[in-house]
């Protein structure tokens, strides 16, 4: 393992799980994070990415692991500020440096011509540290799902609370394939050391619809759903800070990409979300579910 890694956003739900898993290992580990919090990393930095510290620190690093962005930025942040403004930080830093691979977390469609903002500024963030000529790993991720005990927000939004309606934007029909919060950490320390360079599709074996998945995850095939409809929700969106249009567009469309090369590069063993969460996948209507095997195959 590199001996010093540095982990942008490292306080987020992903950052978290990659941090765990490098607490018993020989690196370094150097945590940029923008507030205080408790985090099992060997030194923690709380100052913007763009700052000389930070600077200093990703400088001198071997890998860079970046996971700052959002998709639902505070009242106080913008997408170009949370996704390109800290790449390009990140690239300053990067060139001339000791930094021998870059791993990026983005999201699957993302590119600069996107009419979404989430998924151009993405895009654009990717085209920077490419650009660097340090060896990046682009991980285009679909919805990140954790377990039952660290579900994660997006998953937290998809539990009924004492029987009350989960409440769904669009159909409920979009295609999805979640990927397992295990898996995406797993795939970015194999990316520290091992595959080649370039962007991946990184998603769940199972596809399903956004309502399966909610049946799934509540372990109850009849939990009851409500359905927003997207154009509403869009409608909605211009009025409510709280509720971005580029939001929206993301949970409305299908997710669900092609994992096979990154099955291959990273070696990789995805786990269907049906096992982490106890349901019986096979029982979910309308679900199809592939094995690894099977989702490499697609690309043969």
């Amino acid at each position: 393992m590199s001996s010093r890694i540095v982990i942008t956003g490292a306080n987020g739900h992903v950052g978290r799980a990659v941090l765990e898993r490098l607490w018993d290992g020989n690196a370094e580990t150097f945590a940029i994070v923008r507030t205080a919090g408790s985090l099992r990393a060997t030194k923690v930095l709380v100052d913007s990415l763009d700052s000389p510290r930070a600077f200093k620190i990703i400088h001198q690093a071997d890998v860079v692991i970046h996971l700052a962005g959002v998709l639902h930025p505070k009242p106080s942040d913008t997408y170009y500020g949370s996704n390109v403004a800290t790449a390009a930080a990140i690239a300053r830093a990067a060139r001339g440096s000791n930094v021998k691979r870059i791993v990026y977390l983005s999201y699957l469609d993302a590119k600069e011509s996107s009419s979404n903002e989430y998924l151009s500024t993405k895009g654009l963030a990717e085209r920077l540290l490419v650009e660097t000529k340090i060896p990046t790993v682009i991980f285009r991720c679909s919805h990140v799902v954790g377990d039952p005990q660290n579900p994660g927000p997006l998953a937290a939004l998809l539990l009924s609370h004492e029987g009350e309606p989960v409440k769904i934007l669009g159909t409920g029909k979009q295609i999805v394939a979640p990927v397992y919060l295990g898996d995406v950490a797993e795939a970015i320390l194999q990316a520290v050391e091992n595959g080649r360079r370039g962007t991946f599709d990184l998603s769940g074996p199972d596809r399903m619809t956004m309502d399966d998945l909610v049946r799934l995850m509540n372990r109850d095939s009849q939990v009851p759903i409500r359905h927003l409809a997207g154009r509403l929700a869009m409608f909605l969106s211009k009025m409510a800070p709280g509720l971005p249009a580029p939001l929206v567009d993301i949970m409305v469309r299908p997710s669900a990409g092609n994992p096979a090369e990154a099955i291959r590069q990273f070696h990789l063993r995805l786990h269907s979300l049906g096992s982490v969460w106890n349901a019986p996948v096979s029982q979910m209507p309308n679900m199809t579910v592939h094995s690894n095997a099977a989702i490499a195959e697609l690309t043969l």
